[in-house]
């Protein structure tokens, strides 16, 4: 998103402070320029920047160059001479690129040869006590009928030390993976930017493709910044994307989510775990299904199957195959505790507005997802937001598979309203239960739905095994299997 009309700031500032000539160099603290807001969406943003320290600005006009360069003074110093380090050095590296060489032809300059503008100006976020952060927002009006430019640049300083904190430093192992993971999720289901994304944006947006490498860090959690042209069209200049904190819990060092609060729910009597046994399966006793879609997640779907193996039970999974190419060992986890396997699409489409084409192609990649990672491929699918008409009924090979106990996990994201959907649906025998497997709230919800449904009685067991005991059905590919298969 392009941050402000830039010439028009330059004049509006220099009317506001009484600047005339181009000839004149001044460094002043400066009020808020006039923003023009360009473009035709608002992508996602962060929270609103907190003022840190005070707003100072250089503002130069000297034919043919013009700056407005907006920076933060803070009460330490030591950070001070290093963001006006920083300034400075965009500010040269400009003049470098675009000054005139010849001193005789920029003295027969006037006030309108000031063509090419540089402006500046930033955000600032109070992350914790000791860590702020700076980000830059530049853009480059070269003139001459030269595109604008938009660069961001962004800065953590450890407030105790004054000392620069580089994003190497705040990352853990297994970040960069969640944070790809995250955010090809979300621009490829969320609007407006699901049918604007372009490219091969699975590479541009992989782990180790770079877009993860820099970020922003505020209170609220990590802000990643995609260029002009990068994975959009350059009509929306730069994306912002705001990854709350909880999505990436334990991935940051010495930032992030605060300790989980504590959630009273009424006490039931421990299940004590069993290690290591056969599942015996008895049909005249009452079974639910637990499923988790969007997975697989590196930190909570290994949550989830944390409480699965502590009390030896089972579930399934419908796991986009985007992510099983990404976490292929989750996948294999998941396996190898009896849990049940299946597909829910290679990236979240919905198949309704697919072709033929379209659905032959996404069965294809996802099967070379599965077979890549585990060895075989998936004979369940579960249809992204429960979408399945008549003509994707017609055209998937897969036996289809929806549910009849909605949680709303992903609507609620706490796990005491997601407790009392179980509590108040009655009785569960042979339903299927949808969660997912991408928040801490579900994982948390997991955490207690486990033993509260074997308190209750309750055998935890795969999707094929309420059909094959409740039902006497085995799956069929190319069959439908709905919610009133599971009441």
């Amino acid at each position: 998103m392009k941050r402000r009309k830039w010439t028009i700031c330059l004049l509006a500032l220099a009317v506001a402070l009484g600047i005339s000539g181009c000839g004149q160099g001044n460094t002043v603290s400066a009020a808020e320029p006039l923003i023009l807001q360009v473009g035709p969406m608002q992508p996602v943003k962060p929270q609103r920047a907190q003022l840190i320290g005070e707003k100072e600005a250089i503002i130069e006009y000297a034919a043919p160059l013009a700056f407005v360069l907006e920076y933060p003074r803070t009460s330490n110093e030591a950070i001070n001479n290093q963001i006006l380090e920083i300034v400075q050095g965009l500010k040269a590296q400009f003049a470098e690129k675009y000054d005139l060489k010849d001193e005789e032809a920029k003295k027969r300059l006037s006030q309108k040869d000031c063509k090419s503008f540089l402006y500046l100006d930033y955000d600032s976020y109070l992350v914790s006590d000791d860590k702020i952060c700076i980000v830059f927002h530049e853009t480059q009006e070269p003139g001459q009928g030269m595109a604008s430019m938009e660069r961001v640049y962004i800065y953590h300083f450890d407030t105790n030390t004054g000392q620069r904190i580089s994003e190497e430093e705040l990352r853990k192992d297994g970040f960069l993976e969640a944070a790809s993971a995250y955010t090809i999720k979300y621009f490829t289901e969320n609007e407006p930017y699901k049918d604007r994304i372009f490219g091969d944006y699975k590479t541009t947006l992989a782990p180790n493709g770079g877009r993860f490498d820099r970020f922003a860090l505020n209170s609220e959690g990590v802000v990643f910044y995609f260029n002009q042209y990068d994975i959009f069209p350059g009509s929306m200049g730069t994306v912002e994307l705001l990854i709350p904190y909880s999505e990436l819990a334990g991935l940051l060092n010495g930032v992030g989510v605060e300790a989980p609060p504590v959630i009273e729910e009424e006490a039931t009597p421990p299940v004590e775990p069993v290690e290591n046994s056969e599942r015996n399966i008895d049909p005249q006793k009452p079974m639910v299904a637990l499923t988790f879609d969007d997975g697989p997640n590196p930190v909570h779907t290994e949550r989830i199957l944390d409480a699965l193996e502590k009390y030896n039970v089972v579930a399934t999974f419908f796991d986009l195959g985007s992510l099983v190419e990404a976490y292929p060992d989750t996948v294999k986890r998941e396996i190898a505790l009896g849990c049940e396997v299946g597909s829910h699409s290679y990236s979240h489409k919905n198949f309704n507005t697919l072709s033929k084409e379209a659905i032959a192609e996404d069965v294809r990649m996802t099967a070379e997802a599965f077979r890549n990672a585990i060895g075989f491929e998936p004979i369940l699918f579960r249809p992204p937001y429960g979408n399945c008409n008549d003509f994707v009924k017609s055209h998937m090979p897969l036996a289809m598979v929806t549910w009849s106990v909605d949680t709303l996990d992903w609507k609620s994201k706490d796990p005491k309203a997601i407790m009392n959907v179980i509590r108040s649906e009655g009785n569960l025998d042979g339903k299927v239960i949808l969660m997912h497997g991408i928040y801490e709230t579900s994982a948390k919800a997991t955490e207690q739905m486990v033993p509260y449904l074997l308190e209750n009685g309750y055998q935890l067991v795969t999707v094929s095994e309420i059909l094959q005991y409740k039902h006497g059905m085995q799956l069929e590919g190319g069959t439908y299997y709905g919610y009133n298969y599971f009441q």
